[in-house]
């Protein structure tokens, strides 16, 4: 895919503050300003490139213009997903790699007041369309409860008809949000977070690798439960890379003793990180994890008959 990430320097907000109301006191309140906000700057007298701006002074870790997912389910490629008129495994393959399509527009290490470009505007053609842009990234919740300056990820969802302007905020840096928004939430619980974004070509790589050992389905079944290992950090569990093997010994175990609830799952995930490491990396198996594997284990054996795991 042609690479079209492009990178500004140095940008500074010269939008409006958004003033908030005056308290009793009739004392005006400090200008805002953004954490995070687009960009329209013009390229020819019909285009505009949009640029995501990082304003914060914290070095974003990455920006994903475009949906993070969780799991295959999210990216429609689950093993009984027939949403699609093509949904052929192979299709169901291409779709579980995740941000496929976009990941070419990731960009890693932005800068404070480092603005990346995420896509182009056209005055015609978007005039009388809806824009919108789904925008994704780690940064502080805002949340100042017992745990401080708690990381998470933020998800914004912004919706214009006919473009956005030249400055449009995403994230004050109050953390309000700009009433203009559709939505924008921070995401601090790991297990309701997305795929990390960095192990997109070890997951790839991963899934080709089980896709040649055992078939499209099959592959499906077992990328899903490693999926979920990651994304819970069970048993503590190793780089996306590594914790395949625990993957394919849980989808055997799960064909082998049949559970029936997620507190079976539980055991059997258990008894495997407790034989490959120890009992105590077999500790964190949150049972909300293992819900999720008699969810997926469940899916599979729906589809078993035609495509046995052996």
């Amino acid at each position: 895919m042609r690479n079209t990430q492009k990178r500004l320097d140095n940008l500074a907000w010269t939008g409006v503050s958004g003033l908030a109301l005056l308290p009793k006191n009739d004392k005006v309140p400090p200008a805002k300003v953004p954490l995070f906000y687009l960009e329209t700057i013009r390229v020819d007298d019909y285009e505009s490139d949009v640029y995501f701006v990082n304003n914060s002074e914290e070095t974003l870790s990455f920006v994903a213009p475009f949906w993070l997912y969780q799991s295959i389910y999210e990216a429609s490629a689950g093993l009984g997903d027939d949403r699609f008129l093509d949904n052929s495994p192979e299709e169901k393959i291409r779709r579980a790699k995740l941000y496929t399509r976009d990941i070419n527009n990731f960009y890693t290490q932005v800068l404070p007041k480092q603005g990346v470009r995420i896509g182009k505007t056209h005055i015609i053609y978007d005039s009388d369309g809806l824009s919108q842009w789904i925008i994704q990234l780690p940064y502080y919740s805002g949340d100042t409860g017992k745990i401080a300056k708690q990381k998470g990820i933020w998800k914004f969802n912004a919706v214009e008809k006919g473009g956005f302007g030249q400055s449009y905020v995403l994230l004050w840096d109050d953390y309000t949000v700009p009433s203009h928004m559709v939505s924008a939430s921070c995401i601090t619980q790991e297990a309701d977070q997305p795929l990390d974004p960095f192990c997109y070509r070890q997951r790839c790589e991963v899934l080709d690798g089980l896709v040649g050992h055992y078939g499209n389905i099959n592959a499906l079944y077992i990328l899903a439960i490693n999926d979920v290992l990651f994304r819970y950090r069970v048993g503590w569990s190793a780089p996306y890379q590594e914790s395949d093997i625990q993957a394919q010994d849980i989808a055997y175990k799960l064909r082998d003793l049949d559970p029936q609830d997620a507190q079976a799952v539980q055991r059997i995930v258990r008894d495997i990180y407790t034989y490959w490491f120890s009992e105590s990396m077999a500790r964190h198996i949150p049972l909300p994890a293992c819900e999720e594997l008699f969810t997926i284990y469940q899916d599979w054996l729906a589809h078993s008959a035609l495509n046995p795991l052996v």
